[in-house]
């Protein structure tokens, strides 16, 4: 019973530190890895700047939120926020609960009850979904999905992530170290742009995990650790002026199918539409804002970003709709607007992407909220 509660207790972390809710009353230990780490007053890149502390310093968490880190420096009396990037969390506890994630890569995935093409399919996840991987059986993975089911699918179509900083490996070839030293036994060669997960750092050496589960040292000098912003919180990809050809590229995409369930590239269904667009066209734009990770749901996007009121609506803003037969105050769809009184959607009645105006009588008495990312 209490290996049942403590691994209850460990899900119930990884959840919290994996979604944009609030984790508050920690004490966790943690490194920066970051080249030079901007302590800031809010949790905000264009915010006040505290402090900058250089690549291996000590920090204490105290608070996760969204994608930063509230700490205390090392006088024991300040505290600011970073970037959750920017360091890495070392604490045994943390590192126990930093379950790991995964994309998935095939068009379709099915689902099954256990580990083996024998047992039953009770469910299908799409290209582009995110996982969280809790068990694995040869070969197999035990997932939980969005809507909080357990299956198991195959690790051949899942693409391993972690809840760690990335970086990725800037020279030609290098050997990835089972010790933080150039005599230690090799365990695997990393090549140039290969991604890298930051576990820990010590002496000029990242303790790194790699997308095939290998875990060694490097010398810092070959990762680059990736970083949504720097110092210039200014740069175009962080401007709503991106979305000027939102227009013209969501247009390639007129009369795909919809299909319930897909997220792209040749059918999708409302919100696998507006998520593809995004991730695909839009995604420094949203790392500039902090947004890893799109909800896959039409009502769960509705929940991120601002609020906006239909008469300010602006390029690439995000319209929500309730197309239930009953009209009420559920949001069941989602669109993207265009401009000119237009959004752009995977239509269910339709049966494909289309462009519709919000004047038109049926959206406009269906219109929900609008929120801007």
């Amino acid at each position: 019973m209490k290996n049942k509660n403590k691994y209850i207790m460990c899900m119930a972390l990884a959840s919290a530190l994996l979604s944009t809710t609030v984790v508050s009353g920690l004490d966790y230990k943690a490194t920066i890895i970051a080249p030079e780490a901007i302590v800031r007053q809010e949790k905000v890149f264009d915010s006040k700047e505290l402090d900058k502390l250089n690549i291996g310093t000590q920090i204490t968490v105290k608070e996760v939120l969204d994608n930063w880190y509230r700490v205390e420096l090392s006088d024991g009396k300040s505290e600011g926020w970073i970037s959750s990037e920017e360091a890495t969390i070392n604490d045994k506890s943390y590192t126990a609960s930093s379950l790991k994630k995964g994309e998935v890569t095939a068009s379709v995935l099915n689902v099954r009850i256990g580990p083996s093409t024998n047992n039953s399919i009770i469910n299908k996840i799409y290209n582009g979904n995110i996982v969280t991987i809790i068990n694995t059986s040869n070969g197999w993975y035990e997932v939980v999905l969005d809507n909080n089911m357990k299956g198991w699918v195959h690790s051949d179509y899942i693409k391993l992530t972690y809840n760690l900083p990335s970086g990725k490996i800037n020279t030609n070839a290098v050997v990835l170290k089972e010790q933080a030293n150039n005599i230690s036994a090799d365990v695997i060669s990393l090549k140039k742009e290969e991604v890298v997960y930051i576990k820990g750092y010590s002496d000029n050496w990242y303790n790194v995990i790699t997308s095939s589960a290998k875990e060694g040292w490097i010398e810092s000098k070959y990762v680059t650790v990736l970083l949504t912003e720097k110092t210039n919180v200014n740069r175009s990809g962080s401007s709503r002026e991106v979305f000027d050809n939102i227009e013209s590229i969501t247009e390639k995409y007129l009369g795909k199918k919809y299909v319930y369930g897909a997220g792209g590239p040749d059918s999708f269904d409302c919100s696998g539409f507006s998520s593809y667009i995004l991730k695909t066209y839009y995604s420094e734009y949203l790392n500039a804002k902090g947004i890893t990770q799109l909800p896959r749901t039409a009502s769960g996007q509705a929940t991120i970003g601002t609020t906006v009121s239909r008469a300010d609506l602006q390029k690439g803003d995000l319209v929500f709709l309730d197309t239930s037969g009953k009209i009420g105050d559920n949001i069941t769809h989602v669109g993207i607007y265009i401009g000119n009184g237009q959004i752009i959607h995977a239509s269910t009645s339709k049966r494909q992407i289309v462009k519709d105006s919000l004047s038109d009588r049926y959206y406009s008495s269906r219109f929900m909220k609008a929120v801007r990312l």
